[in-house]
């Protein structure tokens, strides 16, 4: 039993060790897509097509709604981390 809290002392005081060197965190999925638009004679309209992207979105849940955001590849990149 003492081993035992001894033994999860320890852990917590790496994972806060860990926390202290995270830039920040953000709650989420970031997710790399392509698609095709509506134009017709558009490359994305061929067989087979060339779709176009690739576009990023971050989705999340906020005050139990989800919420989605078109991200550039830099801040998907970031956020990725």
């Amino acid at each position: 039993m003492a081993e035992d809290l001894e033994y999860l002392r320890g852990k917590i005081t790496e994972l806060s060790g860990n926390l202290q060197n995270t830039d920040f965190i953000l709650h989420g999925t970031v997710r790399k897509h392509y698609m095709k638009c509506g134009h017709k004679g558009c490359r994305c309209q061929r067989d087979p097509p060339e779709l176009h992207g690739p576009y990023y979105d971050w989705t999340r849940r906020v005050d139990g709604k989800t919420k989605t955001v078109r991200l550039t590849e830099d801040q998907a990149k970031i956020i990725e981390q």
